[in-house]
């Protein structure tokens, strides 16, 4: 999960703040600057296909690393948060705006 949130923090250009609330087993990564719909979504799906869909893929291709199947569908269903982002993205963002994050919420606005 840590390494999951650093490579969403690798998707910013400026500073990042990384909060963890394990109590819920809730960790995520805030940076204020503002990003295109585009942007948002690779920042939001990058961990997703670095551990999910690429193992999983791999798994299609070389079954008999099956561990690789597992592990790619266990980080599929993991990244169920940003698959919420990418579809309030999608759906709700207008062609030419940008999103900032606040806190755990992301907002779009026009410039």
């Amino acid at each position: 999960m840590p390494i999951h949130e650093v490579l969403h923090a690798l998707c910013f250009k400026e500073e990042v703040e990384f909060y963890t609330y394990l109590r819920k087993g809730l960790m995520f990564v805030v940076g204020t600057e503002s990003m295109s719909k585009a942007r948002f979504i690779f920042m939001s799906m990058f961990p997703n296909i670095v551990f999910g869909f690429i193992p999983y893929i791999l798994f299609f291709i070389f079954p008999s690393q099956f561990w690789l199947g597992i592990w790619g569908a266990l980080c599929i269903s993991a990244g169920v948060g940003d698959y919420i982002n990418v579809f309030n993205a999608i759906t709700q963002m207008p062609k030419g705006s940008l999103c900032y994050m606040n806190g755990n919420r992301s907002y779009w606005y026009i410039p």
